[in-house]
């Protein structure tokens, strides 16, 4: 340690001695000095180093994973069903002077129920809807049956149904 402290006493000492001048003076230096100092300073400044900073790690977001669909039990028929060929009314009853009570929609399909055999109009099924909708009566003419007829049982109305 004393001899750091020897030394930096000699410098400071060796640095107030310029020769030629007034004390506390700078020597004086030259054009041509000055620029050479200047490319020498710009040469070691393009050779230095550089350090690369670190890059800073991105924390990674929360993603939310996506649901897994829940599998409902969606109704299947047992037996013979009708598909609407095109917009069918769903009616209370056998016949179009019994009200609408729904729609069964082009593409869609019903459980057959029953059959009902009306003189004027022919054969009307009785529906079960798969999915959702309301049960009812949808004429015959209007959409496709598949499956065996024959499992299809005929009802009769009561005399309070009958119009």
């Amino acid at each position: 340690m004393r001899n750091v402290v020897v030394a930096a006493l000699a410098v400071v000492g060796l640095a107030g001695c310029s020769p030629g001048g007034p004390v506390g003076t700078p020597p004086a230096l030259s054009a041509d000095d000055v620029i050479s100092t200047a490319r020498a300073a710009a040469a070691q400044t393009r050779q230095a180093v550089t350090p690369t900073p670190s890059q800073t790690p991105v924390p990674p977001t929360a993603t939310a994973a996506p649901e897994t669909p829940t599998a409902t039990a969606v109704p299947t028929a047992s037996g013979p069903i009708v598909t609407a060929n095109e917009t069918a009314n769903v009616r209370s009853g056998p016949g179009a002077e019994y009200e609408w009570i729904d729609f069964l929609y082009q593409g869609q399909s019903a459980e057959v129920l029953g059959q009902y055999e009306n003189a004027e109009t022919g054969t009307w099924w009785y529906v079960r809807r798969i999915g959702g909708g309301l049960d009812g009566w949808v004429w015959g003419q209007v959409v496709t049956l598949s499956g065996n007829e024959a499992l299809i049982p005929f009802l009769e109305l009561s005399p309070s149904t009958e119009h």
